[in-house]
């Protein structure tokens, strides 16, 4: 099924399982836990983001693996153009509200057996590029140069720690973290991943660390429920003949960016199947 939104087109679609490249790794008891889930639902109710010419998934990894796990052989999916300039690419930060961050930050480091600078934000002139921890009041950077992916992979192992001790991680835009209503007091930044770094990874079999992207796409569709029947068995054009039927059965609920569905906060314009 073709959508035209209002801000971009793609198509919703039924894809093969092996056909698919993830290019994120996946917590292992949350596949557990979804998986469950949509057995459960016999459902799954959101498609997997994917880019229409390489079929690299840009957003449902854990989906992806779910439904590796429950044995099916497609996955719903909506195609984009990847390269159209009004997707973009951020970033999940790890975030918590601890005690004593800034020692708490050093103990992290330290036990990771990283060297380190500390310094103290001063009033908008602290360059926070290459921090990989960031309190209210200290920026703490390597000693040594780290590229990208190893950077990204030392914030997983931060983020590891300083969950162990108690903490709980929250995840966040880059853009959220320094807004005054923020009530995270450490934070370990990840860096932004190019588009081309992004297909690169996945078409080598190779993965970046979870949750380490963000993509934002102009409009994202959601609710689709799709029966489970339809992704085990059969072939996959009787399959996409269902899907498209059930599809055009619906409603479809226009949500404006900014909006809140199923407890997440959306920055894109939401497309609702509605029953």
């Amino acid at each position: 099924m073709d959508i035209n939104s209002s801000t971009i087109s793609f198509r919703i679609t039924l894809i093969d399982l092996d056909d698919l490249k993830p290019h994120e790794e996946i917590i292992e008891q949350a596949v557990t836990e979804l998986a469950e889930a949509i057995r459960d639902q016999n459902e799954v109710r959101d498609p997997l983001i994917v880019d229409k010419q390489s079929l690299v998934i840009l957003d449902g990894m854990h989906r992806y693996n779910a439904l590796k796990k429950l044995g099916c052989q497609r996955a719903p999916v909506c195609l984009v153009e990847y390269d159209d300039e009004r997707i973009g690419v951020g970033a999940w930060f790890r975030c918590f509200n601890a005690t004593n961050p800034d020692a708490l930050a050093a103990e992290a480091l330290g036990a990771l057996n990283q060297k380190y600078g500390q310094e103290v934000i001063g009033t908008g002139q602290t360059d926070l590029t290459n921090a990989v921890i960031i309190t209210r009041l200290s920026s703490f950077q390597l000693t040594a140069e780290m590229n990208r992916l190893s950077k990204s992979q030392l914030a997983v192992k931060i983020e590891k720690y300083i969950s162990g001790q108690g903490f709980k991680c929250e995840y966040a835009a880059e853009s959220t973290i320094a807004q005054p209503n923020s009530k995270a007091n450490l934070v370990i930044p990840v860096p932004i991943f190019s588009k081309t770094e992004i297909k690169e990874t996945a078409m080598s079999g190779r993965l970046l660390p979870h949750k380490v992207t963000r993509h934002i796409i102009p409009s994202r569709p959601l609710r689709l429920d799709v029966p489970l029947d339809l992704l085990i068995g059969g072939t996959s054009e009787e399959a996409n003949e269902k899907l498209e039927q059930l599809l055009s059965s619906r409603r479809v609920d226009l949500k404006p960016p900014g909006s809140v569905v199923d407890g997440r906060r959306y920055q894109e314009e939401l497309l609702l199947f509605e029953a």
